[in-house]
């Protein structure tokens, strides 16, 4: 790892070394710094979309984290809960004999099995 930055700073001394040469030959004081200061205007303009993408999405995140995904698992548990306790009450409605009464609403299903008459059970019919 030293030695990539080692070769990598004498990488970046040679360019300026180069770059001042080049500088002293075309005869032109401010050549590379107006190119670099061109560079360094659209690197910025680029670091600041970065910067305001990165804000937009973690505020897009925050939103889903903190607002709606609670919101959704509150109303899923809350589904889960209303399905639980209709299972249960039916449950135990069938387990001390009670039944969900028909669909025309006259009598339940229960008494309705009660007052049918079952062979082997001796009436009390005249």
């Amino acid at each position: 790892m030293t030695t990539v930055l080692f070769v990598l700073s004498l990488f970046v001394l040679f360019m300026l070394v180069v770059s001042k040469i080049f500088e002293t030959k075309v005869k032109k004081i401010g050549f590379l710094s107006d190119l670099f200061h061109k560079g360094d205007v659209k690197i910025h303009a680029l670091i600041n979309h970065g910067i305001s993408k990165y804000n937009l999405y973690r505020k897009i995140m925050n939103l889903f984290l903190f607002d709606f995904l609670p919101s959704y698992l509150y109303e899923l548990i809350v589904r889960l809960k209303d399905y639980v306790a209709k299972k249960y009450y039916s449950a135990g409605d069938d387990l001390r004999g009670r039944r969900i009464l028909r669909s025309n609403g006259s009598v339940s299903f229960f008494l309705e099995r009660l007052s049918e008459e079952r062979p082997g059970i001796k009436s009390n019919k005249v």
